[in-house]
């Protein structure tokens, strides 16, 4: 296999450290802490996830497994699509999510594990399923581990030069603390860095950037402040200024008022059988 030209691997590095080995120095309590967030903005983006989803070369028959899973935003759509989907986290409040948001879906075919991708072992502890998602998660960050999992084809989907939830919950809570703000995404490191990453692995990715957002109909405006305020810590004292910025993404129409944050997601996928350097 030849070399390739730019080291990809090192760039995505420098933009994104990779996560430090378990132990002492990592600590699940920042995904477990935002648990409840994370899904509450899962069910805003819920007709957005769908849509992208919908591109996906995924049959009936079909195993599917989810790496990072988180409260089950892209497990449990695909559930209806897939024969078989697996989903696994290292949080456990995030996985307690996903098995209510796949009860309250009523989808039977999906498997929740806790597991830390980062441990995870083809044929020893984590089969290989037909396609591999990782949708946000830490198993973006290696393709080849990802694609090694993966029968049929390894996805991975994440912001693409759009803002992230952060982003957005900045722009929600603006003016209400003192917390520095997410620094947007270096668009110099952006999904370019994955498609060429996959590339260099002697694959043909094929690439999708799609609109995504957070939408839902609330039927009063004290509905939305008082859900909303719910994504982060709000002092007393910023209730107001809060609900300045909230009037910024509410829109009224016949059946309440509408709330929606727009954003973009990539959505990119290789077919592992059919590798060129392989």
């Amino acid at each position: 296999m030849k070399q390739p030209l730019i080291n990809w691997k090192a760039l995505m590095e420098l933009s994104h450290p990779p996560r430090p080995p378990k132990g002492e120095e990592r600590k699940t309590s920042i995904w477990d802490d935002s648990a409840d967030m994370y899904d509450q903005m899962a069910k805003m983006e819920a007709e957005y996830t769908e849509e992208i989803l919908s591109h996906l070369p995924i049959s009936p028959e079909d195993s599917v497994l989810d790496i990072g899973c988180g409260p089950g935003r892209v497990a449990v759509p695909l559930a209806r699509r897939a024969g078989h989907v697996t989903a696994i986290d290292s949080s456990e409040p995030m996985l307690s999510h996903c098995r209510e948001n796949a009860g309250k879906a009523g989808v039977t075919n999906l498997e929740i594990r806790y597991l830390d991708w980062m441990e995870a072992v083809p044929g020893e502890n984590l089969e290989k399923h037909d396609i591999v998602v990782a949708s946000r998660s830490v198993g973006m960050y290696d393709l080849k581990k990802l694609s090694s999992f993966a029968n049929k084809y390894a996805v991975t989907m994440c912001w693409a030069n759009g803002p992230s939830i952060p982003e957005l919950l900045d722009r929600l809570f603006e003016g209400t603390s003192d917390r520095p703000k997410m620094m947007p995404d270096d668009r110099r490191v952006s999904y370019n860095i994955q498609y060429n990453i996959a590339y260099d692995l002697g694959y043909e990715p094929n690439i999708l950037v799609l609109p995504d957002g957070f939408r839902k109909t609330f039927s009063t405006r004290e509905e939305a402040y008082t859900q909303l305020s719910r994504l982060r810590s709000l002092p007393t004292e910023k209730v107001d200024r809060f609900r300045e910025n909230v009037d910024q993404f509410l829109t009224e129409t016949p059946d309440g008022y509408r709330f929606e944050m727009k954003t973009r997601t990539y959505l990119m996928w290789w077919d592992v059988r059919s590798n060129l350097e392989g």
